[in-house]
């Protein structure tokens, strides 16, 4: 019975998680209460020992395995029962939520301004997030996607959002969405627009541009582009090469192609998705 969200928390609210979690011991005893008043109500008749009777004792096995605190084995994985969880939060008071905030304020950083560095998490912010950690993208995604970006206020979260969603679509093979692509180049677009002197966003709007087919667009933006760290490097060298080999530059496309995947090869710094944009953009020049 407890309140079920499709985003996860930024917050840490110990009460509610309190609640949550006592909900199902609390459901198991009151569903014993109501079922043993049933038993006295019918007490002597055949529905009463035939139903009533078994249906008690499973409730009865069901509370005691919620209010003795053990772990249980869930889908392969060693799980506190809800009164162990219970008394966890109660003695430890651990926040659950803090390494995911962490991951979530370090991905926002690069996008805030001075006046954002007492940033803290809103309800908005965990839709936010949805998106950032969510595998990838669909074309089911784009209207829910936009129609979030429309409500969320932060400019350093807008930013984020885009910047979030435009590496998932290039990280979809090339052309194989129109509605993908269409939705990329508002949101490059948009995300320039706004903050024109953050150069990791001219970076992505190169990208997109490239992408697109835009060659020559594609390699002016990406002339100006964040070259400070393996990612950016790689990823610019990546679609320069695309642009490149729009252009009929095959040589040119090469040498590019070949410097993101050098550092492909030598940095820690890259993420899977990173390498997947890259084998991306190999295959579209082929």
């Amino acid at each position: 019975m407890g309140w079920v969200r499709t985003a996860p928390q930024l917050l840490f609210s110990k009460p509610a998680n309190l609640f949550f979690v006592a909900a199902g011991p609390m459901m198991d005893i009151g569903w014993l209460g109501v079922l043993s008043g049933a038993m006295t109500i019918c007490r002597g008749t055949e529905f009463a020992g035939n139903v009533l009777a078994p249906v008690v004792i499973v409730q009865m096995m069901m509370v005691f395995g919620n209010i003795v605190p053990h772990h249980s084995r869930v889908y392969g994985q060693r799980l506190p029962n809800d009164m162990l969880a219970l008394w966890k939060i109660l003695r430890r008071n651990p926040d659950t939520n803090a390494a995911y905030r962490q991951l979530y304020l370090n991905a926002l950083r690069p996008y805030m301004s001075p006046e954002n560095l007492s940033w803290q998490p809103t309800g908005q912010s965990d839709r936010v997030a949805f998106y950032l950690f969510k595998p990838d993208l669909t074309d089911e995604d784009i209207p829910a996607l936009e129609d979030e970006l429309a409500l969320t206020t932060s400019r350093s979260e807008r930013l984020l959002f885009i910047d979030t969603a435009a590496t998932k679509i290039l990280a979809q093979p090339v052309r194989s969405s129109s509605r993908l692509d269409a939705c990329l180049d508002r949101l490059t677009e948009m995300a320039v627009a706004m903050s024109p002197e953050l150069r990791t966003l001219r970076g992505t709007r190169g990208a997109a541009l490239a992408r697109l087919g835009r060659h020559e667009e594609a390699l002016n933006n990406l002339a100006e582009a964040d070259e400070s760290d393996d990612l950016n490097r790689a990823l610019n060298a990546a679609f320069r090469a695309l642009a490149h080999s729009q252009a009929g530059q095959e040589q040119l496309a090469a040498v590019e192609l070949e410097k993101a995947a050098a550092i492909l090869r030598s940095s820690d710094e890259v993420s899977q998705i990173d390498r997947k944009i890259v084998d991306t953009v190999g295959a579209a020049i082929g």
